[in-house]
């Protein structure tokens, strides 16, 4: 996450961040300016503590409305999706480990609480629309020419208008099998497409994002837009991984076109914070 942090900041005004941080949490901050605009890049890690961590402190910081986009990787479900795509999600679910399931010493009537399943599969969540559209419109516009040595020789393609899922885990709610566990997640992607049709990658973050994006628009403690842009490195169909030649062709193209597609987006002037590092330099 770092080291993809740090190849996208190369497109902030002047080459550079004008404030970087490494904080305790292992997080890592990048603010600059993009076509004068100001940005910032926070590299998280994975997962939902962490979206949770930045989130929650970002809006503790900022004044006015955010727009954020979570840029990363994640695993194609849908057959036809595959690597050197990168997704546009419309909407997230979310996929949790049912944990009464799977403590033994509680009887049966409360393990099974909340239905016999091992996981708990929530209703997708919408990410902003305009958000979205613009970050779909920008990545169609701006596909880098076809490579001989990436991507079999294809050109790069976006998809957007899908629905992704995130797990709260990497490996068990993800579908990933390990004998030395009693996950009980054999039929678990099967399952997802069955009863949310049109479910296509999975990833960590997305979800919880979004989530966190409406709970803090619906207590009035400052409109949050979330949006999401989503770069295939596994195939879990066909147990493809990206290679990283191609991992830096899509983080180029994607994170460049994040930065556009944020700049582009309208936050009335009322709502902007008018000081910060960006000034100071």
């Amino acid at each position: 996450m770092v080291t993809r942090a740090r190849r996208i900041a190369k497109y902030f005004d002047g080459g550079k961040p004008i404030f970087e941080k490494n904080s305790s949490r292992l997080f890592l901050t990048l603010t600059g300016t993009y076509k004068g605009v100001p940005l910032t890049i926070v590299a998280i890690g994975m997962g939902f503590s962490a979206v949770d961590f930045f989130l929650r402190e970002c809006r503790a910081v900022t004044h006015g409305e955010m727009i954020v986009v979570r840029l990363g990787s994640c695993g194609a479900i849908d057959d036809n999706l595959h690597i050197g795509t990168v997704v546009v999600p419309s909407a997230s679910l979310g996929v949790s480990r049912n944990w009464d399931y799977f403590n033994m010493n509680l009887p049966d009537e409360q393990r099974f609480a909340a239905g016999r399943s091992p996981y708990i599969i929530t209703q997708p969540l919408a990410c902003d629309k305009e958000v979205h559209d613009t970050l779909l419109e920008v990545l169609e516009n701006s596909r880098s020419p076809a490579q001989p040595d990436a991507f079999g020789g294809e050109q790069a393609k976006v998809v957007g208008n899908i629905l992704n899922g995130s797990g709260d885990s990497f490996y068990s709610a993800q579908g990933r099998q390990d004998a030395a566990f009693n996950d009980e997640n054999e039929t678990l992607l099967e399952d997802l497409k069955k009863q949310r049709p049109g479910f296509a990658t999975f990833e960590m973050e997305t979800y919880i994002l979004n989530s966190l994006a409406a709970s803090a628009n619906a207590n009035g403690s400052g409109r949050i837009r979330a949006g999401a842009v989503q770069m295939i490195f596994a195939d879990r169909t066909s147990k493809a991984m990206i290679q990283p030649v191609e991992v830096a062709l899509l983080e180029e193209w994607a994170g460049k076109g994040v930065f556009e597609a944020l700049i582009r987006l309208p936050i009335a002037e009322e709502q902007t914070q008018k000081e910060g590092v960006w000034s100071q330099a």
